[in-house]
């Protein structure tokens, strides 16, 4: 479509395209507010730009060539993985990074957006009935390979978040309830197996952690494994609890400022919101999530076939997962998994991956009507 004819403009979705700017731009001070002798909010300015620019490229690229392209972006995604685990830094115990400079580039956050596009070229194809065992077979290994090279960074927090797109997809493609019975048996039996042979000491330990803490059972817990499994669910639900209704002020918290609660930048920039600006201000902060998905379910009900549909609703389920993860984490009912919160959270690469899924929903949308 030309962007200088006017139905462009009056089909263009706006909602989609500014509440995420207005997200972004709200966690930029927070981030500032809980790092403000860092850079990482300048960063997050720089990201936001080259998000923006990735955004318009995708929506004004017809959206139907990513069902030609989408196996050289993911080709090219699973050789960014296999590459960061040769060349990456590791960060936090995972070999996630590959630095350029001053910046940091995460493959796994694009692996993302291209497994989703390839399971849509995948299940948009022609086919009567529900999908059978050999679709969804296939379906599982294409997640598989990015999940498998993620698990040996290792990065279990990631690699969990490509199921709920999985099973989305697969459940809108057709998956029979019998099927699907078996997948849920399959995962609780793989729950099982990585408990014993997958999850290290720390991880399994944190889990446990965090069920203890939802049940307010601290007591049989010692002080030393408190300080080191829970100390961070416990600042983040003191940061949140002492927001009240209102919030301290933003730059007023002090849980961020002085550096009680760490990674308050990323996995833990919900709390800075809370204690800031209180139960208001993260009510606001998930009205505006609730404004984003609704607009994508929107877009995939007008889209003009079923790889748009697919591929908006695959991005639908990413992000709806890692709200519902990062917050479980926030306020204690989660174990910690290192799954930032989407656009507030500090990330270059997660923020780009999210902006380049955006401008690929605007594209659906601004060519629901073509054939």
């Amino acid at each position: 479509m030309n962007p200088f004819d006017s139905r462009f403009w009056r089909d263009f979705d706006w909602a989609l395209a500014l509440v995420p700017i207005v997200l972004v731009s709200f966690g930029t001070v927070f981030i500032y507010s809980s790092q403000p002798d860092e850079a990482y909010w300048k960063r997050q300015l720089v990201f936001m730009a080259l998000g923006l620019v990735s955004m318009a490229v995708f929506a004004l690229t017809d959206y139907r060539k990513w069902l030609q392209f989408a196996p050289f972006f993911y080709g090219l995604a699973l050789l960014g993985l296999v590459s960061v685990l040769i060349f990456g830094s590791v960060v936090n115990g995972a070999r996630a990074w590959i630095r350029i400079g001053s910046f940091g580039l995460q493959p796994s956050e694009i692996a993302k957006l291209a497994t989703i596009l390839m399971l849509a070229r995948f299940l948009a194809q022609p086919r009567r009935g529900s999908l059978t065992i050999r679709e969804i077979a296939i379906a599982g290994g294409i997640v598989a390979l990015p999940v498998g090279l993620i698990l040996l960074q290792p990065d279990m927090g990631t690699a969990l978040t490509f199921f709920p797109v999985l099973l989305t997809m697969l459940f809108l493609s057709g998956l029979r309830k019998r099927l699907l019975a078996v997948a849920v048996c399959g995962a609780l039996v793989a729950v099982v197996l990585a408990w014993g042979f997958v999850l290290k000491t720390y991880q399994k330990e944190r889990i446990q952690m965090a069920v203890m803490l939802m049940a307010g059972d601290t007591d049989q817990v010692s002080r030393q494994q408190k300080r080191a499994q829970g100390y961070q669910s416990i600042q983040s639900m003191i940061a949140v609890g002492s927001g009240g209704p209102f919030g301290k002020g933003v730059l007023q918290g002090t849980q961020g400022r002085l550096g009680f609660l760490p990674e308050r930048h990323t996995d833990f920039i919900a709390s800075i919101v809370a204690e800031e600006t209180g139960f208001a201000g993260a009510l606001a902060m998930l009205l505006l999530y609730g404004a984003v998905i609704w607009r994508l379910t929107g877009i995939a009900k007008l889209s003009a076939d079923r790889f748009g549909a697919l591929a908006v609703m695959g991005l639908a389920a990413l992000l709806g997962f890692h709200i519902f993860v990062n917050l479980g984490m926030v306020l204690g009912l989660m174990p910690i998994m290192g799954i930032p919160l989407p656009l507030l959270s500090y990330g270059g690469s997660s923020l780009l991956m999210m902006f380049m899924g955006f401008g690929l929903a605007l594209s659906v949308r601004l060519r629901r009507f073509v054939n």
